[in-house]
């Protein structure tokens, strides 16, 4: 029985997903294929490189070295800095264990959106820190926020708004079944990009007319996504993990909503351990997060 990890975006909602993955690594909860997709990447990234807290210290907002903001925005003249969160941190700030990210077993993919294609794309890299990096930003560049990113002569946005929740991929790399972990609880949506029509139409119709179609139709796609997703929950391939709380804003600024919200995400999976470690064993469990 082979379990994949599959790790949902939502910017600073990732904190969430980091502290149920540092409960993971306490206690030796491990997968041999985790797939991330925008700030879920980030976290697969730090799991799979085997650092703990990670996430939540390159995430949340810093007063000395800032990468989101209008502080951010006077400085270098981008609301939301990827390169400073990509380029800089990992050498600097909170320097990334590539060595062992890159000696790891595990197959780890991340979602990003080719812009001329408009479908998603499933990249990885075992040797090279520049395109590793470049993938991961790829991966979190949000449309409008963010320019597309250049990689091996093709251009990416955020894979979420071509696959928000990729459990069909771990399905496709040969996982009978995948704990996912969302976050936000089943009664929020999915952003609907026909209200910024009129911007993504000068921003995109004319260069990546297929990009502008799916963003024009991202909230059909994700719900429907998600209507797969818990049919799948329901069947027992699918240990489907969520808030149970209200989740935080996806650029939230208060410290402690952020630490409280990282602490619901530990303290759930520690509550529901049992669970979550017979169904990564391949034994039948109920543990449904709706």
């Amino acid at each position: 029985m082979k379990t994949g990890l599959v790790l949902e975006g939502g910017a600073l909602r990732g904190v969430f997903t980091c502290g149920i993955l540092d409960c993971f690594q306490e206690n030796g909860i491990n997968f041999p294929y985790v797939i991330g997709v925008s700030a879920g990447g980030g976290n697969a990234l730090n799991f799979v490189s085997r650092q703990k807290h990670r996430t939540f210290d390159v995430a949340v907002p810093h007063k000395e070295h800032p990468y989101f903001g209008m502080r951010r925005f006077f400085q270098c003249g981008k609301i939301l800095d990827l390169d400073r969160m990509f380029y800089e941190y990992p050498f600097d700030q909170y320097p990334l264990d590539f060595d062992t990210y890159f000696a790891s077993s595990v197959e780890t993919e991340f979602v990003a959106v080719n812009c001329d294609s408009g479908c998603a794309e499933y990249l990885s890299e075992r040797s090279d820190k520049h395109r590793l990096l470049t993938i991961g930003k790829a991966s979190c560049s949000v449309p409008i926020m963010c320019k597309p990113v250049e990689l091996d002569g093709a251009h990416y946005l955020d894979g979420s708004v071509a696959n928000a929740v990729p459990f069909n991929r771990a399905f496709e790399r040969g996982c009978d079944r995948a704990v996912v972990i969302m976050t936000k609880k089943g009664n929020e949506s999915a952003t609907d990009y026909k209200k910024y029509s009129l911007l993504l139409s000068l921003l995109y119709k004319k260069k990546y007319p297929k990009l502008y179609d799916l963003l024009m139709h991202r909230k059909e796609s994700y719900d429907k996504e998600i209507e797969s997703l818990n049919k799948n929950a329901q069947e027992g391939r699918i240990l489907l993990i969520r808030p149970e709380t209200e989740s935080v804003k996806k650029f939230d600024k208060d410290m402690e909503k952020l630490e409280n919200f990282y602490s619901h995400g530990y303290e759930l999976a520690q509550k529901h351990l049992d669970d979550i470690r017979n169904f990564v064993d391949g034994k039948q469990v109920h543990f449904i997060r709706q």
